[in-house]
């Protein structure tokens, strides 16, 4: 038997596809649902266009803001920005896993590992909340899909002294970006989860690849005197 641990798409994938590969998954989950995501409409009237507008992560006045204009997000001040980065979006599963998962694979709401040990070829965990199931469970392997922290310390690949020298969004590990994605070192730029602090939730998802793209394209084609 296996454990996921986490809300997200990234868990809920997983344990749909680990199901169908023949595996025995159970997921748990800190809040007290599992939240999906609804299928889109396809068809919508205006009145319906104007109350709750379309954009690539989800519908409504607030994600359409966010995704339309990530250049005025990065003008909010950084308190602001963090605030939309860790709120805007909370876990959830993709509409068309739903059928894969509900009702086929164990899930445990209210539930998170308090203590975890290797016995042998097993992980014994201790579970902390007040939902449903067992406070105790064995596992072959537990695979951790909560979700990371962005930390610029936490790539290996780049140069310590490279780190150091890219200064930070206040309050944050992310790093502080131009509206051209590049930090404080020049010629470096960041796109992806390390600029959504920066540029807003849109940037953590593909959707977000042709903004990123144009802006860092205009940078570099410039002379490289003017950089």
């Amino acid at each position: 038997m296996g454990c996921v641990v986490g809300g997200g798409q990234s868990a809920l994938e997983s344990a749909a596809l680990l199901h169908e590969a023949g595996a025995q998954p159970r997921v748990l989950v800190r809040a007290a649902r599992v939240r999906w995501g609804a299928a889109p409409v396809l068809e919508r009237s205006l009145a319906e266009r104007l109350a709750r507008p379309a954009s690539p992560l989800g519908t409504g006045w607030p994600l359409a803001g966010l995704c339309r204009a990530p250049g005025a997000v990065r003008r909010l001040p950084a308190p602001a920005r963090l605030w939309v980065f860790r709120r805007a979006l909370g876990p959830s599963g993709g509409w068309w896993l739903r059928e894969r998962d509900e009702g086929i694979v164990p899930v445990h709401t209210r539930r998170y590992i308090e203590n975890a040990q290797l016995h042998g070829e097993e992980v014994q965990l201790r579970l902390g909340g007040q939902g449903d199931g067992p406070a105790k469970m064995t596992a072959d392997h537990v695979l951790a899909a909560t979700g990371y922290r962005i930390d610029l310390d936490a790539l290996p690949f780049l140069d310590p002294r490279l780190r150091q020298a890219v200064a930070r969004i206040p309050g944050s590990h992310a790093p502080r970006l131009s509206g051209a994605f590049e930090p404080s070192v020049d010629g470096l730029y960041f796109t992806g989860s390390l600029a959504a602090p920066t540029f807003g939730p849109l940037l953590r998802f593909v959707a977000g690849t042709s903004f990123a793209a144009r802006h860092i394209t205009v940078r570099l084609a410039r002379p490289v005197a003017h950089r």
